[in-house]
Order: C-alpha cells, then structure tokens, then sequence
C-alpha cells in the first residue's frame, strides 16, 4: 500500500526506484555538498566525519567500478600466435603514470 506524500510516514525511498534517474551533474552536486560540509569548521567533528566516510565510500565504490571497467575493457587482437589482449600502453591516449620508467644517470 503506498502511502501518500502529505504522510508523516512518507520517505521517498518508496518511492519506485526504476523511475528515478539520477544525473551526473545531481551526483556531483551532491558530492560537492558532502565535501562543504566535511570541511565546514562550523560542524562538529562527527558531523564533518559523517560527510568524510560518505566521500570515502564513494571514493572506493567508484575505485571498484573504474578497475572492473578497465578490466574488462582489454581489447583482443588477432595475431600470427592466434588471440591475445592488447597492452594497455596500445588502448591508452595517454602514458599510464604507473608504468612510466625513468633511466638513472
């Protein structure tokens, strides 16, 4: 039974969630209000940790995301030896910083 929006009781997570599509610019806005908060001296330090955790687990909940992305992602190729994944240094417009070497003088 759903219950009306002028309800004491009503909390929008009732609301059917495949309806509700969230924009990017929404995501961040929201993530930007997180941030004002965490840093704003006028919060006390639980409040300011609430909205900290809030970033943190975003942070790492995209982390998860981006990595499955680029795992998944590997290019295959068709070479002489048969099929194999492309190197990421061949899918990438940019060098990756983590592979990137420097020669000692």
């Amino acid at each position: 039974m759903r219950v009306p929006c002028s309800s004491f009781f009503y909390h929008p997570s009732e609301e059917n969630m495949a309806d509700k599509k969230v924009s990017v610019t929404d995501m961040l806005a929201q993530v930007q209000s997180w941030y004002s908060e965490a840093i704003n001296f006028r919060n006390d330090g639980y409040t300011q940790e609430h909205y900290r955790q809030n970033i943190l687990a975003m942070h790492a909940r995209l982390k998860d995301i981006v990595g499955a992305i680029e795992m998944s992602t590997d290019r295959m190729q068709e070479s002489d030896k048969g099929i194999e994944a492309t190197k990421p240094e061949a899918r990438s417009y940019r060098n990756d910083p983590r592979t990137v070497y420097t020669e000692d003088e």
